[in-house]
């Protein structure tokens, strides 16, 4: 069957909070072909504290304000858009929405917005909640990008079997090998790592990690750390932002010094992957890096001096992947407007393939 291709504008703020990736693009849920329009909307540093001292509180506590938070993440995206030309050519907007709570053990997922204000105000049909079918289902509600991950390897001819690798706030892991398709989170990504670096400065991450790099990482620490039953659980599984922040805050009361804490959490998360790997049903030679992650010196050496493989990136492929999170957005909402699964048993523990989504004219 075809499907007629929608110009569609994809909307994503990650777990880095630091602003809103916009991408335009041309899909129709099973292709998707970059317009270059790639847009960034940087939140200010007011917006950032405001939002990063909401994902700090209880959720019970956030709850109660949700109405209020909903219209602010909404009046932001409303800000970055308003004045874009791409809004009068395309068809419908993906609207993923700022997640603050992911609980899959409870079927819960929250992510703020109010998709309803948004489309009345650009005038645009809304797709958006895309998590909240598959937790019904029986999945963890994410992760959501290994069917575009899936895509990408395809595309470009990479060879199988192949990883994407995107270290975001949470790194998560997507494996192809032409049968299998597998994704999970692996464990924590940046987030613990800009989190101290916002606590010891007026900086929300280590550039190029140069201040883990003067440190020392505490191996017991990290041993410990490996020993948590989500290490142990097999694929597919996902995280919270915040799922490791007790160790965390047991790390920051230590006697170190940052350097030696920053080199800790960065060798976190680069164990994390290493260990990740054992999951997979056969061995690779190459993995292709996405995320802010990979713009962090440090972080790869590191990664790459413990994985002993062929590592991809943007530059050899001639693409940028700075905006592969709006382009998936776009992606999924096309799947959904074709009733296409985007979520998989492999992929989420979803108990069959699910096309989640709702659009807004729906409500």
């Amino acid at each position: 069957m075809k499907y007629k291709y929608l110009n569609i504008i994809g909307l994503m703020t990650g777990t880095s909070m630091d602003g809103i990736d916009i991408s335009l693009v041309r899909t129709n849920g099973v292709n998707l072909r970059r317009l270059n329009k790639n847009y960034f909307h940087k939140y200010s540093n007011k917006t950032k504290k405001f939002l990063m001292s909401v994902l700090n509180k209880d959720i019970s506590f956030n709850l109660k304000r949700k109405q209020y938070l909903d219209e602010f993440i909404t009046n932001e995206h409303y800000l970055a858009l308003k004045d874009l030309d791409i809004i009068k050519t395309s068809d419908l907007i993906g609207f993923h929405g700022q997640t603050i709570y992911h609980d899959p053990k409870n079927k819960t997922s929250i992510q703020l917005g109010n998709p309803k204000k948004l489309s009345e105000m650009l005038n645009k049909d809304i797709v958006f909640d895309f998590r909240s079918k598959d937790l019904e289902l029986g999945g963890q509600g994410a992760p959501l990008a290994p069917i575009y991950h899936q895509f990408i390897i395809n595309k470009f001819n990479l060879e199988l079997p192949s990883c994407i690798l995107n270290i975001g706030g949470v790194s998560n892991l997507t494996y192809w090998d032409g049968e299998n398709l597998i994704g999970f989170d692996t464990g924590p990504g940046n987030a613990l790592m800009d989190n101290y670096m916002s606590v010891i400065s007026n900086k929300h991450y280590d550039k190029n990690g140069i201040l883990a790099s003067k440190g020392t990482p505490d191996r017991k620490i990290i041993k410990r750390f490996l020993s948590h039953n989500f290490f142990k659980k097999p694929p597919p599984k996902s995280l919270d932002k915040l799922s490791f922040i007790d160790f965390y805050n047991e790390l920051i009361k230590k006697n170190y010094s940052n350097s030696d804490v920053l080199a800790t959490l960065a060798e976190l998360t680069v164990e994390s992957i290493v260990h990740s790997l054992l999951f997979l049903p056969r061995k690779i030679n190459s993995i292709l890096i996405t995320g802010g992650g990979y713009r962090n010196l440090n972080l790869m050496v590191r990664l790459q001096d413990r994985l002993k493989l062929n590592f991809l990136n943007e530059e050899q492929l001639g693409i940028e992947f700075d905006y592969i999170e709006s382009e998936l957005i776009a992606y999924l909402s096309a799947r959904f407007i074709y009733n296409l699964p985007i979520t998989f048993p492999s992929t989420t523990g979803v108990s069959q393939p699910s096309s989640g989504g709702k659009l807004y004219s729906d409500l």
